[in-house]
This record gives structure tokens, sequence and C-alpha cells, in this order.
């Protein structure tokens, strides 16, 4: 999995986090992973119900805490998608590649010192995202760990 990850801080009071990965699977398969919730509670580290549409929402049930909502502020099949989630704004773009397609996300971090940890638990996501086309199991683990954390810290600079 080649990931391109970078961050912009010229957001006041915000860190933005890009992330750019080509994956070899039709945008429809890829679209399908990010708009359904049987799909996205394979990857996602979380139960996920979708409401998939503009003003609908998704409904993000981590284990053993309450639900929580992000609204989908953008919905555009097969290409984009958007919602606001815990103060952050996340949007998810595909773009046709030949034979595969490209993904973009972009996230908001709030928190600046949280940078480092938001961009290891995406390419955590990403990875069990990519193990999901691939039909195979998804990476086991909670979360990143503090040797991708620090790598991050390292790679974009954050502390």
């Amino acid at each position: 999995m080649t990931t391109h990850v970078r961050v912009d801080a010229s957001t006041p009071g915000a860190h933005v986090l890009h992330f750019t990965h080509r994956y070899p699977h039709p945008r429809t398969a890829v679209w399908t992973a990010l708009t359904t919730g049987e799909a996205l509670s394979r990857w996602f580290p979380c139960a996920v119900e979708i409401d998939a549409r503009e003003g609908g929402a998704l409904t993000l049930t981590f284990p053993g805490e309450a639900p929580e909502t992000a609204a989908i502020t953008e919905f555009d099949p097969p290409s984009t998608l958007a919602f606001h989630w815990a103060g952050e704004d996340l949007r998810w773009t595909l773009e046709e590649d030949g034979d595969g397609c490209v993904l973009r996300l972009s996230n908001t971090v709030v928190d600046p010192e949280w940078t480092a940890n938001t961009a290891a638990g995406w390419d955590v996501c990403l990875e069990g995202l990519s193990a999901a086309l691939d039909g195979r199991p998804p990476p086991q683990g909670a979360g990143p760990n503090e040797a991708l954390i620090a790598h991050y810290r390292n790679l974009l600079g954050t502390g």
C-alpha cells in the first residue's frame, strides 16, 4: 500500500491532513466500501450505520461506548462523501484511474497535538480498507501503535 500524507497547518486553529491512496479496484467498489454500513464496519474501527445522502448521517458505535453521530454534509455518488464528526470535517473523493481509482481524504484536526495520532489511525483504517477490498481479513489490533504514531510525528513534523 502506498499512501501519501501531508499536513496543512495554514488553517487557523486546526491542521488539515490530506491522504492520497490509489486502489487497484474500480471506483464503484471503493464507493460501496465508503457508503454502506456493512462494508464500512468491515474496515472502520467500529460498527457503522449510514443514511447515505446529503443531510443524512453516519452512526458510529465504538465497543463499550455510546453511539456517535456524524452529519453528512456532501454526498455525490460515486465521487464525494463528506461529513462532520466530533468537531472535525472529513471529505472523501474518488477519481477513476485506469483499472483502479484514487482516494483522497482530507481531515481537519481540531487539536494539533493529535495530528500524528489521527494520521496513524487513518493509516490503519486505509490498510483495513485495502484488506476489505482485496477480500483479506482486516489487520488485527485496536488501532495504531506507538511506533506508527512516532513515525507520523517525524514525517509530519508535529512534535
